[in-house]
């Protein structure tokens, strides 16, 4: 049985999981497995263990536990005896498996079973909400690791060798053993990861999960006791890595594992990149782990790339121990390299090119800062030191978000099922102004967007997603609804958000309705239209307020749109444009220049009009080589500055109308 515990999670925090257990009425049953062992081990255990507990498994109660996955309760209060006291786990059951995992034995391609009694929990620490538990029942065992809240080290739960007892034992004590080393370099890196600057609109994350596909080694399949029993080993250490990515906010799945029970045909990195880029596997990144390394190796940066691919070098029992909790620390190191994130030591931090601590020498020769207090993160060498890796502090504010935002933004990785988008911590956005793209922002500034709590970063580089705003704290009328599509079917009802503004189709399905700008709690049609002026020429498109009331300039006369401080019908930009056969505007969608060609015309035109869906002119361009009725327009506008979305094009002059809707992608 092995078991790990720490803190700290965005999305998918085990303390969330567990709240929202209780809230759904889910019943924690008691589960009481283990009792401690008085006197003496019947196997050897290190000398320099302090803090340890022996535990003996009731072993009918396990296989009734997990005879089958419907006897596995959905929640569960988990009692561990402790040295000085119990630990009471509120626990929640999890999937950790993609819904396409395969494991495998090599090299025969034997399947291994599915039907292995396995079930994987995390939560917390009862009364400790800042605590993570992740633990495995498997057959006659519990594994996991558990970090308490305020504490520097992390307990360790997992079955003796040699032995039917379980211990629960603090790492630090061992932690002389730790001499991991991560080989990763600058040849490493695939792209350099830099920091850059997001001046744009926040985004809620569009949470995707990585899938995860393992090889294991030869010697760990010898040492489990064969293949199927070093799959159970690598999913139940797979469990208590993701809790460890899901509580900095970050989800991960294990599509595959494929357990050799001969030699591997490889043996490094670049040999096991090579026999993947050639064989294949199902997921987006591959790793081998091993005994036979020391330390490890991944390339940076490396998702959707030839190059998705880090190894492993895991650890033995020490004394009969199991070791799990730095194999897991060096998984989670490894996977983080080709997540993106470099060392902490790195020289690539802070906004500024300088290292987060001082853990060892600098990668890239800026001035070495200090050794944190309590503890390194994951991607540090601070296990090196006297101050440890502290996994309560998981990747650390910097590197967490680096990782979050290159796997929302991978091409290549899947979303989550189910959804999750952004946070999902539900956030006080009471007193927080809308987001202004007109306004400049410095780190920690705070805004709220489509329903989103968003804080600069501490770099202000980029925006970090904090969450929903809670019910009646949303300042956003566009808060949780998705952007127009084109060739999309709408029905009465429908809300869409387009051009920065929130429309919704009307009772009878004909029209569309203006509700007003995101970013506000606006419901009026008219924000951010100026009123109609004396003697002021208007064209085709122009939208003005007079007399408290919306209009469109249409084929030289003026059509209400809506009334003001009132919902009403409104045309969503791009609907209901006549074609004109003797007028093109291409290519479409157009990137940096746009084509204009008009033939015949009816009038004597005097300028091309780029305009956006507010009616406001962005460009006029005098028209050439088209003096007199009956001329032709051959011109371009160059449009490479602006943003994408829909625009119109309109020949002013003309006595037709003569309007076009385009796209610029």
């Amino acid at each position: 049985m092995a078991a790990m515990f720490c803190v700290n999670a965005q999305n998918y925090k085990p303390k969330q999981q567990v709240a929202q257990a209780k809230s759904t009425g889910k019943v924690f049953k008691k589960v009481n497995l283990l009792k401690a062992v008085t006197g003496k081990s019947d196997v050897v255990i290190p000398e320099e263990l302090n803090d340890y507990t022996i535990l003996s498994l009731d072993a009918p109660s396990m296989k009734s536990l997990t005879k089958s996955s419907s006897s596995t309760p959905e929640a569960m209060s988990f009692l561990i005896p402790g040295k000085k006291a119990p630990l009471q786990l509120e626990l929640v059951k999890v999937d950790v498996v993609s819904d396409d995992f395969e494991a495998l034995e090599m090299p025969s391609g034997k399947s291994i079973s599915s039907k292995k009694k396995m079930a994987h929990y995390r939560g917390i620490i009862k009364g400790q909400p800042n605590s993570i538990a992740a633990i495995s029942f498997v057959n006659n065992e519990v594994s996991g690791l558990i970090c308490v809240e305020g504490d520097d080290s992390n307990l360790v739960l997992g079955k003796l060798d040699n032995s039917s007892k379980h211990i629960l034992y603090r790492d630090d004590d061992i932690s002389h053993l730790n001499e991991f080393v991560c080989k990763t370099t600058d040849a490493n890196y695939i792209d350099r990861p830099t920091q850059k600057t997001s001046k744009g609109e926040p985004s809620a994350n569009k949470q995707k999960c990585p899938e995860i596909f393992f090889d294991v080694a030869n010697d760990v399949v010898r040492d489990k006791g064969g293949a199927q029993a070093a799959s159970n080993f690598v999913e139940a250490m797979f469990n208590q890595v993701a809790i460890l990515y899901a509580n900095d906010g970050m989800k991960i799945k294990l599509s595959g594992i494929r357990t050799w029970t001969s030699t591997t045909p490889f043996n490094n990195l670049d040999s096991y990149r090579a026999y993947r880029n050639r064989n294949g596997f199902n997921g987006d990144l591959g790793h081998f782990v091993t005994y036979n390394y020391s330390g490890g190796v991944a390339w940076v940066d490396a998702l959707c790339s030839s190059h998705k691919y880090g190894l492993s070098g895991i650890h033995r029992s020490y004394q009969n121990v199991p070791r799990y909790s730095w194999n897991i620390s060096t998984i989670a190191h490894e996977l983080g390299h080709n997540f993106g994130s470099p060392h902490t030591h790195s020289c690539s931090w802070n906004g500024n090119n300088t290292a987060i601590d001082g853990c060892y020498s600098t990668e890239g020769g800026c001035r070495r800062p200090s050794i944190p207090s309590g503890g390194g993160t994951i991607m540090s060498y601070c296990h090196l030191t006297s101050a440890g890796t502290n996994l309560n502090k998981g990747f650390g504010s910097q590197p967490a978000s680096l990782i979050r935002n290159n796997i929302n933004r991978a091409s290549c990785v899947g979303t989550c099922s189910g959804g999750g988008n952004g946070g999902g911590d539900e956030v006080s956005c009471a007193d927080v102004d809308p987001w202004n793209e007109n306004a400049s922002y410095s780190a920690g500034d705070k805004v709220v967007y489509r329903g989103r709590l968003f804080e600069r970063n501490t770099n202000n580089t980029d925006w970090n997603d904090l969450g929903a705003c809670k019910d009646g704290d949303s300042t956003d009328i566009c808060a949780g609804v998705d952007p127009w599509r084109e060739n999309t079917s709408y029905s009465a009802g429908d809300k869409v958000i387009y051009n920065g503004r929130l429309f919704q189709r009307n009772s009878d399905n004909s029209d569309w309705i203006n509700l007003g700008d995101c970013g506000t709690t606006s419901n009026n049609p008219c924000d951010g239209y100026d009123a109609w002026v004396n003697n002021v020429s208007y064209d085709t498109g122009d939208i003005v307020i007079y007399k408290g009331s919306l209009f469109e300039r249409v084929n030289g006369d003026w059509k209400k749109l809506a009334t003001c401080t009132s919902s009403s019908l409104a045309l969503l930009p791009g609907e209901n444009v006549e074609e004109v056969s003797n007028f093109r505007a291409y290519p479409i969608p157009a990137k940096d220049v746009l084509y204009i060609e008009a033939y015949n015309l009816t009038g004597e035109p005097s300028a091309i009009l780029l305009k956006d869906v507010k009616g406001r002119t962005l460009q006029s361009v005098e028209v050439k080589g088209a003096s007199e009725k009956g001329g032709s327009i051959k011109q371009s506008i160059n449009v490479g500055k602006l943003s994408s979305g829909i625009y119109f094009i309109k020949i002013k002059g003309s006595n037709e109308p003569m309007v076009k809707k385009i796209i610029i992608e």
